[in-house]
Formats: structure tokens, sequence, C-alpha cells
């Protein structure tokens, strides 16, 4: 009797292992919104705004600015418009303008220029580009990039490097990868990963902690999760959260807010 007890004990933990290994291995394949926090940003009160309309967004943004928030993340997924703001946001004046092809927010942003804006955030979504600009953001000269093969990109973001750029936001839109690079920012070395699914992807952000590197930017498309880290960041400890949806993660944000941390990059993906 003894002997079959232990059997069906050894059976059970099997089968309990089994289902956390299957769930582990369903969460990475799922569709999901990635929170990356930090401790030491300038950032202090931060809220979320999402809608499935451009229009209620474009009010609530207005909204915000009068309450004194600044747009740090611009994000679509799953069918929703979300939007992050902060405070103690370092720099001010922003503006924001919609497209429908990139040719015309690729025009649109050499107009923002002339005028003393620079980029700050960037995101396709509905067939349409949103552009978040800002002037005084301590930006020194500003370029972008679009490629159609990730490798070419890749190798376009690591030039940019070498020229003394930064990476600001980076979307992938129209079939195309896009990055937005900036100089004055300040970061001292750099690292790019790039892995298929999110399980290896959580392994390369880990390597790249364990080197010293920080997430500035992670991005999801055609398959691929691309991740670009720093050194030299104002931030001195870094987090990531996943849930499903964009309300489970606004929670979390609030609660890592009593710990000291911000909400620093948001992506999503599968």
């Amino acid at each position: 009797m003894k002997i079959i007890k232990n059997i069906l004990f050894t059976l059970l933990l099997l089968l309990v292992s089994k289902s956390f290994l299957m769930a582990e291995d369903n969460e990475a394949y799922r569709y999901k919104w990635i929170g990356t926090f930090a401790k030491n940003s300038s950032y202090t009160r931060q809220v979320i705004e999402s809608n499935m309309q451009w229009r209620v967004i474009s009010d609530r943004i207005k909204q915000r600015w009068i309450e004194g928030y600044s747009i740090t993340e611009i994000k679509y997924g799953n069918g929703k418009w979300v939007v992050l703001f902060s405070k103690g946001v370092k720099n001010s004046q922003q503006a924001y303008d919609v497209t429908g092809r990139w040719e015309s927010m690729g025009d649109t942003i050499q107009k923002r220029w002339a005028e003393g804006y620079y980029v700050v955030a960037v995101e396709h979504g509905l067939s349409e580009w949103v552009a978040i600009f800002a002037k005084n953001t301590g930006y020194t000269n500003q370029s972008f990039e679009r490629q159609k093969k990730l490798a070419n990109f890749q190798k376009k973001i690591s030039q940019r490097w070498a020229e003394g750029f930064d990476l600001v936001d980076m979307e992938y839109g129209e079939g195309h990868w896009l990055g937005v690079f900036s100089q004055g920012i300040g970061y001292s070395e750099h690292a790019m990963s790039v892995r298929t699914d999110w399980k290896k992807f959580t392994n390369a952000i880990s390597k790249n902690w364990s080197d010293g590197y920080l997430i500035t930017d992670m991005k999801f498309g055609i398959g691929r999760w691309l991740g670009v880290f720093a050194k030299g960041t104002a931030y001195n400890k870094q987090t990531y959260e996943i849930r499903p949806t964009i309300k489970e993660l606004q929670k979390v944000m609030d609660e890592k807010a009593l710990e000291g941390y911000t909400l620093v990059d948001l992506s999503e993906g599968w």
C-alpha cells in the first residue's frame, strides 16, 4: 500500500510540474504587454490612458498636458492606442502630428525640426503614423533610418552609434523597421539583441543586465524581438513585468511606484 501511495505521489508531482512548464511556455507565446521599470529616473507621477479611438486619446492628451504631464511613451496594440504620461520630464512644450503614410510623416518631421522640435516618440497603428515632438530635450542633432530587412536595420543602428547617435525610439510599420536617433543623450556603450521568441529574449535581457547594460528600447516585429541596451543611463536598477492587458499593467505600475520604480519603456507583442 505504501508503495502505491509513493507511486501516486510521484505521478502527481510529475503532473504538477508538467502543468507549470506548459503554463510557462504558453506565457512565452501569448500576446502580452511588457513594462520596463527603473529606479533613479526623473519621472515622478505617471498615468496611462488607453482607448480604441484616436479622437478620444487626442482629447486626453490635451487634458493631461494642461495638468502638467508629458508623453513619455505611445503604443498601439491589441486594438488600442496607449499613452504613458509622466511628470518630472526634462523636455517641454510638446506637440504631436498624425499622418497616413510615412512619406508624409518624414516631411512633417523635417518641418518640426525647423521649428526647434525633436521627435521623442513615434508609433504606427490603424494605418496611421503618430509622432510626439518636444523642445528643450537636450538633443543636439537628430536623424532617422528605415530599413525593410531587420539585418540591414541592425547595421544602421550600429552605424549611428559609431557616429555618436543614441536610439530614441524604434517602430515597425508599413513593412519597414524605423529608428529615430539623436545626439546629446550621452550613453557610453551600447548592445543589441534579437531573438525569435520572448522566452529566449528574456535570457538575452538577463545576459545584458549581467554585463552592465540596461534596456533603453524593445520592439516586436515580424516574429522577432529586438532589444537595445546601453551603459551610462541615469537608472541604477531595472526590472520588467508582463501582463496580458494594459489595464493590468497599469495596476502593476502603481504598485511599483510605491517601491520607487517608474515605467521607462512600454512594449507589446507575442
